[in-house]
């Protein structure tokens, strides 16, 4: 769950003048009133209703983002490992043919000069 001060303009003051009235997370951010955020320091309304809608989208990407991960098995998370080291070695092996590649460039470039 998305931390309520991942909301931009929410600090700790902020933070703790929510807790204060019962608000402590996204979705109690996102299911709160104008009237009921404005009693909090420092929150006016126009504030307030962008505190619940940020909040309100930081909750149905949580919720998209639970309900289509799907949870990782045994041999998926084998098939990822195997997938990564299969890139590193990918990538080693275009650097060496890169490397390659110049010091030929070099040596052309050497001879072409005498």
């Amino acid at each position: 769950m998305a931390s309520i001060e991942n909301i931009p303009g929410i600090g700790p003051a902020t933070r703790a003048g929510l807790a204060a009235i019962g608000i402590t997370s996204t979705r109690a951010l996102a299911t709160s009133d104008v009237a009921s955020l404005t009693r909090v320091r420092g929150i006016s309304a126009a504030r307030a209703e962008a505190f619940i809608a940020i909040a309100n989208e930081m909750s149905l990407d949580e919720d998209t983002t639970s309900a289509t991960k799907p949870k990782k098995t045994k041999s998926r998370k084998k098939a990822d490992k195997k997938k990564k080291a299969d890139k590193v070695k990918a990538s080693a092996k275009k650097a060496k043919v890169s490397k390659t590649k110049k010091a030929e460039k070099t040596k052309k470039a050497k001879k072409s000069k005498k």
